[in-house]
C-alpha cells in the first residue's frame, strides 16, 4: 500500500504540471489572438464595442497625416477642395484686380503730374500769384454772399478766371488750349456747338465792326459833301486856317 502511494505521488505531480502548461499555452495564444483581432478591430467613438462594416465604410480610408489618423470621406474632401479653389481662384481675381487699380492710379497720377508741369510757364511763379488768384476767387464768393444761386456760381468763376489771366497770362492760354482740345475729346458735340457759338460771336463782330466802318465813311463822306456844298455857294475856304486876331 505504501509503495503505491509513493508511485502515486509522481504520476500526480507529472499530471499537474503537463496540465499547468497545456493551460498557459492556451491563455497565451488566445491572448495572441485578441491582441491580433484588437489591431484590425475598429472601435464606435467613444467606446470599445466594434463598429459595423456600413459604419467603417462610411468613415472613409485612414490616412498617416503629420503621425495622425485621419479618416475622411469622399464628399467631405470634395466639399472642401471645390471651396479651396473658388477660394484660391478669388484671391486671384482680387490681387489682380487691385494690382490694376494700383496701375491706373500710378498712370493717372503720372498724367496729371506731368501735365500741370506743362501747362505751366516757367517763368511765371506760381506761389504769390496762385495766392492772388485764391482771393480773387474768395472775393468773388463774399461778393455774391447775397446773391441768387447763379451769382454764387458766375461771381467766383469770373473773378478767379480773370484773376488767372492776369497773374498768369502764359499758364492761362496753355490750360485754355488743354482744356478746349479735352472738351474736343471727350464732349465734342458740345465742344462744336461752343466753336459754332464763337465763330458766330466773331462774324457778328465783324459785321458790326464793318457796319460801324461804313457808318462812319458815309459820314465822312456826308461832311465832306456839306462843306463843298456850302464852298461853292458861299465862296468861302472852309479848308483855310483861320488868322489869330492880333
Amino acid at each position: 500500500m505504501f509503495r503505491i502511494v509513493q508511485l502515486a505521488g509522481p504520476l500526480l505531480s507529472a499530471g499537474a504540471i503537463v496540465s499547468f502548461n497545456s493551460s498557459l499555452i492556451s491563455n497565451e495564444s488566445s491572448s495572441r489572438r485578441f491582441y491580433e483581432d484588437e489591431a484590425n478591430v475598429v472601435p464606435r467613438p467613444g467606446t470599445v464595442v466594434a463598429a459595423p462594416a456600413s459604419e467603417i465604410e462610411s468613415l472613409g480610408e485612414n490616412k498617416i497625416i503629420d503621425g495622425i489618423s485621419v479618416r475622411s470621406t469622399k464628399t467631405t474632401e470634395n466639399f472642401f477642395k471645390t471651396a479651396r479653389q473658388h477660394a484660391s481662384v478669388a484671391l486671384t481675381e482680387l490681387n489682380h484686380w487691385l494690382n490694376k487699380q494700383y496701375t491706373n492710379f500710378n498712370d493717372t497720377e503720372r498724367f496729371v503730374t506731368t501735365t500741370v508741369s506743362d501747362l505751366h510757364y516757367k517763368r511765371e511763379d506760381i506761389l504769390p500769384n496762385g495766392i492772388y488768384v485764391i482771393i480773387a476767387i474768395l472775393s468773388g464768393t463774399v461778393a455774391a454772399r447775397t446773391r441768387g444761386v447763379i451769382s454764387k456760381v458766375c461771381f467766383p468763376t469770373i473773378a478767379g478766371l480773370a484773376a488767372f489771366r492776369y497773374f498768369l497770362p502764359v499758364t492761362f492760354d496753355n490750360t485754355r488750349v488743354f482744356a478746349w482740345k479735352l472738351e474736343q475729346k471727350n464732349v465734342p458735340s458740345f465742344a462744336k456747338q461752343q466753336e459754332d457759338a464763337y465763330h458766330g460771336a466773331i462774324a457778328l463782330a465783324k459785321s458790326i465792326e464793318e457796319g460801324t466802318e461804313r457808318n462812319i465813311k458815309r459820314v465822312e463822306d456826308g461832311t465832306q459833301s456839306l462843306r463843298k456844298s456850302i464852298a461853292d455857294i458861299t465862296g468861302l475856304n472852309l479848308d483855310e486856317e483861320v488868322s489869330k486876331k492880333k
